[in-house]
């Protein structure tokens, strides 16, 4: 019988319920966020307009464009209603009228935006200090269409409203300009690496490191733009110190390291200045800051810059030192299987003939994998026929031991490659230590589609081994554990799960469904 009419209206309300509480817990993360992102830049941008001095509203200091930049990037174009609030309330309690203070606010709001999509599309998003090329994208944006967006806005605005004279628009718009730019080349690679990348502090050695290339900093620092220390001719050169820990940082460390040095530096230079002592003091506080302002910027991209190409240098060491111990690595598995194919053909073997044929065969079946590849043209292949020719060089498919199976589906060219250079890891180490290395051995080979990505699903792999010798965990990891870590996580951007499960090994690999380039049934 059917439920009564007056009950299902009770579901929905539940369901209903259930969907509003969501929606209510993510407006208050989202309130958090901007109210979060709000304060800070209300408290940094008050304190950066008490060094104002060619204008009320243009400061030669301004850490909030960096701030504003490095929130969109890493928390979204979702926060921007956040970074408006800011800069209105700000500029609205300090000077002009309404109309002035939103035109500021806009100004400032669309700096970040634009400045967050150009690097975005042309520079790598989030990882444009990676590369060389992508610190000089990323100055390059903050030089023009970025910082130069908030200075003219900000400073037509003001002209029209008759706070700023049309004769002194060159010179606010300039302190505005510099003040925005060495902002954000300054504080947003700070704030963006150590999102990015302070996981490698973890490790108590990177993190004495670290420590000890601040110290190095703030000692240099102090000796070259403390004002505590009087300012002679003889300490002038003394500011050549800093690039000891920048280059140190550099070459030794990481961007994030250089980065946060080219901060400290800066801040140990703006703060000699405005204490009337440093070798950076002129005649007005205005010109000095942004004498200031032009050693920030000078230290900060082509530090960076080094440091990336450092980066890239080492990630290709270690990627040349991989391909080495993996051509080793193969090398030895190859002249394992091949001692297994023989032995085992030997075994099963009625005639010399009968061997001759049967070693052949599975030979033949070792480069299968790259004859797939071949036949397609290099555009992809079969998964299901991928296991059939990496398998058979070790056992046959079609006795038994070895039982694969799942939806029909066709792999893109990396899938394929790296796919198969984890079957050849999973099948060298069954064939001599696991199921394969006994007559009584199995392994299943299973893949479905399952919804365990954040947005859509993903394609499981799974080996289990079955009837073989007692497994005992590794005591430590081996290159072939190391590739099949690699083949998932890097070159797959997926993830694996290794199991030595006593009665037998079990692999599950996650592979995003963007490698499928074939129809599923």
């Amino acid at each position: 019988m059917d439920a009564p009419v007056r009950d299902r209206p009770i579901t929905a309300r539940k369901r209903f319920g259930k969907f509003s509480r969501m929606e209510i817990w993510r407006l208050a993360q989202r309130f958090i966020e901007w109210a979060a992102i709000g304060i800070i830049y209300i408290v940094v941008a008050r304190f950066s307009l008490t060094l104002a001095s060619i204008n009320p509203s243009a400061t030669p200091i301004w850490p909030s464009a960096g701030f504003a930049l490095g929130a969109v990037l890493l928390r979204g174009y979702r926060v921007a209603p956040a970074i408006f609030a800011g800069a209105f309330i700000v500029n609205a309690t300090n000077a002009g009228s309404v109309y002035t203070s939103l035109g500021i606010a806009a100004g400032n709001t669309l700096e970040s935006l634009i400045g967050a999509y150009c690097i975005h599309r042309w520079s790598g998003g989030r990882d444009t200090f990676s590369t060389p090329i992508g610190v000089v994208k990323f100055a390059l944006v903050c030089f023009a269409p970025s910082s130069m967006t908030s200075a003219t806005i900000g400073v037509s605005s003001l002209s029209l409203a008759g706070y700023a004279s049309w004769p002194d628009f060159r010179a606010i718009w300039m302190t505005w300009w510099m003040g925005d730019l060495a902002g954000e080349l300054v504080i947003t690679p700070v704030m963006v690496l150590w999102a990015t990348t302070a996981r490698g502090l973890v490790e108590r050695k990177a993190l004495i490191q670290s420590g000890l290339t601040y110290a190095a900093a703030v000692a240099a620092g102090l000796i070259a733009f403390s004002p505590l220390l009087e300012q002679t001719p003889a300490r002038t050169p003394l500011a050549f110190f800093a690039i000891l820990p920048l280059m140190w940082a550099a070459v030794r460390r990481n961007q994030r390291d250089t980065a946060t040095v080219a901060l400290l530096l800066s801040c140990f230079a703006v703060w000699g200045t405005i204490a009337n002592g440093g070798p950076f003091v002129r005649d007005s506080l205005n010109e000095s800051v942004l004498l200031v302002l032009a050693f920030m910027i000078s230290v900060s991209v082509p530090s960076l810059a080094l440091s990336a190409e450092v980066a890239v240098r080492r990630r290709h060491e270690e990627h040349v030192d991989f391909i080495m111990h993996e051509l080793s690595h193969r090398s030895k598995n190859l002249l394992a299987v091949i001692q297994a194919m023989a032995n085992h053909s030997a075994n099963t073997s009625a005639s010399m003939t009968d061997f001759k044929r049967r070693f052949s065969q599975r030979l033949q079946g070792l480069a299968a994998s790259h004859d797939l590849l071949v036949q397609q043209n290099w555009q992809g292949g079969d998964l299901a026929e991928l296991v059939v020719r990496q398998l058979a060089p070790f056992e046959e498919i079609e006795d038994g031991r070895v039982d694969a199976g799942g939806p029909r589906v066709s792999l893109d060219a990396r899938a394929v490659q790296n796919v198969g250079l984890l079957f050849h890891e999973l099948a060298t180490n069954a064939s001599k230590y696991g199921a394969l290395s006994v007559t009584e051995g199995k392994v299943v080979i299973r893949w479905k589609l399952d919804p365990v990505e954040t947005a859509g699903r993903c394609l499981r792999l799974s080996w289990r081994e079955h009837n073989g010798p007692r497994v005992t965990p590794p005591e430590h990891k081996g290159f072939g554990l190391v590739v099949i870590e690699r083949t998932a996580a890097g070159a797959l951007n997926g993830s694996v799960c290794i199991d030595f499960a006593p009665e037998g090994l079990v692999c599950t690999l996650d592979i995003p469904t963007a490698h499928i380039i074939g129809r599923v049934v």
